[in-house]
């Protein structure tokens, strides 16, 4: 084990003793119970916990390996996408080999389902599923962060307090991400910290420098550490973000005040609004292996990277609606008249004060995409 063991996924050996606490811990089974059963649960929540605790111990009896109960949560994942996606559409796999070990580097616009989309994508294609990095924020209920650790996660620090500290810790988080490939274990990871809460992907040069940390005690270049990482570009599309209107109405608030303040429970309501809101067409696409040349750095390679993710974006009609809208033009036809419902629908559930930000965010992937293309053409 390696030696952070306070930020790494639990083990084969730790699965049985965190499940026996999960299944007791009332927090979780009130969470569950509530979802499953909704109202009934808050009526008769006295009644019902030790059933749902009962029938949670069932489920993963015999569970004891990390493996076992990702297999375990399947069906539930499963029926998340159900309940929540019209369809899921994958593409790159292709260039890839289920015997090697990737860095997955991803923009990101959800907290728990583009690594769940991705893990997804990889099991049902004959792929391992990856280590996934989170932040820190999103443990601070020991649950979560038990339930994510127990799902292959490990934990990037954020609150750091000076600059020895965060030197410390990031060379131990690049330390780690490089062990993992190196020992077969593919890792997901957000291309820059945080969501693109506005919509336009761009990949942080400080996070190639944090994964390339690892190779100065190896006296290795920036290119040879990169190189050793085998990073493969991810973009994920969704046609409709449930958390779209709590992102508008949060870059609103820094725009007015400078800052934003989370409540507490805030990463908490967006994980569950992202599980389980409508998503509509989600597409996945993987992006060949990256080669990175002695002749790049740090922001060059961040721009390749951005050049790959914006090029295997899927555009959905959310996004030509919400540019259409913003330019004043009048809804054309063509569009999906579902599609043309649900949207208008959002937009009038939404506050007049966050209408515009809400239109931003679905615009900017187009945007992207399209100034991609141009550069694309220009450059021939």
């Amino acid at each position: 084990m390696h030696p952070t063991t306070d930020i790494t996924p639990y083990g084969d050996a730790d699965v049985a003793r965190v499940l026996r606490d999960l299944f007791g811990n009332r927090e979780l089974i009130d969470a569950i119970g509530t979802y499953r059963l909704g109202r009934w649960y808050r009526l008769f929540r006295p009644l019902l916990r030790g059933r749902v605790s009962a029938e949670l111990r069932k489920s993963f009896s015999g569970v004891d390996n990390v493996r076992q109960f990702q297999e375990a949560i399947e069906p539930y994942l499963a029926r998340i996408l159900r309940v929540s996606t019209e369809s899921f559409t994958v593409s790159g796999l292709e260039h890839l080999s289920p015997a090697k070990s990737y860095l997955f580097l991803s923009n990101h616009r959800d907290i728990a389902m583009d690594p769940a989309f991705v893990n997804w994508a990889l099991y049902n294609n004959g792929f391992e599923t990856v280590r996934i990095a989170i932040g820190d924020n999103l443990v601070r209920r020991a649950y979560i962060g038990d339930l994510m650790r127990l799902n292959k996660s490990f934990i990037v620090r954020r609150n750091l307090s000076g600059p020895r500290e965060m030197l410390k810790a990031y060379s131990e988080l690049s330390s780690y991400i490089r062990e993992s490939i190196e020992t077969g274990h593919s890792v997901w990871i957000a291309h820059r910290e945080g969501r693109a809460k506005d919509g336009i992907d761009s990949t942080d040069p400080a996070i190639l420098k944090m994964l390339a940390m690892a190779g100065k005690a190896r006296e290795e270049s920036f290119a040879q550490a990169l190189s050793a990482l085998h990073i493969v570009p991810v973009s994920i599309s969704y046609e409709f973000d449930p958390c779209a209107p709590m992102k508008a109405r949060e870059l609103r608030l820094r725009r007015e005040h400078g800052d934003y303040t989370k409540a507490e429970n805030e990463d908490l309501v967006s994980i569950t609004t992202g599980m389980l809101g409508w998503k509509g067409r989600v597409h996945l696409h993987f992006g060949q292996v990256i080669e990175v040349s002695e002749t790049l750095d740090p922001q060059q390679l961040a721009g390749h990277i951005d050049q790959s993710i914006h090029a295997g974006q899927r555009i959905f009609d959310t996004s030509r609606l919400a540019d259409q809208l913003l330019k004043g033009e009048p809804i054309r036809d063509g569009f999906l008249p579902d599609v043309v419902a649900r949207f208008k629908a959002l937009l009038e559930t939404t506050p007049d004060v966050d209408r515009t930000q809400l239109l931003e965010i679905y615009a900017n992937p187009l945007r992207q995409f399209t100034a991609h293309q141009q550069s694309q053409l220009e450059s021939i």
